[in-house]
């Protein structure tokens, strides 16, 4: 009798455990590792981002923007975030400075995606920015705060 106790302790146990780690994959990205990062910009609509094109940015949980920089303009915008695994960020009011600079396809691009994007993945160290149909945007690489 106490081995089948234990033994349903265990299972229960590990459904738990298992289901806890599954519904931290799903819906809301990680707002720990979202917020807490600052993220670099490694790939744009399939295209790697060379190191000079940086554009880097920042997720300010207390304010609820989101704050860039690339190599000419800075650029911002609102965001929230919702549980929904297919739709779990809004981004709106995305705008930037506009400095006279040659050479910002990339920034300019990714500054009018924003709004587009509607699910955040985070898987390791990078963070997948994916449209309403789940076509990959944009991936970024953290850079933890304490770096720059």
């Amino acid at each position: 009798m106490m081995k089948k106790t234990f033994t349903w302790a265990a299972v229960a146990l590990a459904a738990v455990v298992l289901s806890s780690c599954c519904a931290c994959r799903k819906g809301s990205p990680k707002i720990a590792n979202l917020e807490a990062d600052n993220w670099r910009l490694i790939e744009f609509r399939g295209e790697a981002v060379p190191t000079d094109k940086a554009v880097t940015l920042t997720f300010d949980a207390e304010k609820k923007m989101i704050y860039g920089q690339a190599p000419c303009n800075n650029f911002f915008a609102g965001y929230s975030l919702f549980k929904d695994a297919e739709h779990n960020i809004e981004i709106s009011n995305a705008g930037a400075t506009r400095k006279f600079c040659p050479d910002t396809e990339i920034e300019d691009g990714f500054t009018r995606e924003l709004s587009n994007i509607k699910r955040l993945k985070i898987e390791g160290e990078r963070l997948l920015m994916l449209d309403a149909d789940g076509n990959l945007v944009a991936l970024l690489k953290a850079v933890p705060k304490t770096a720059q």
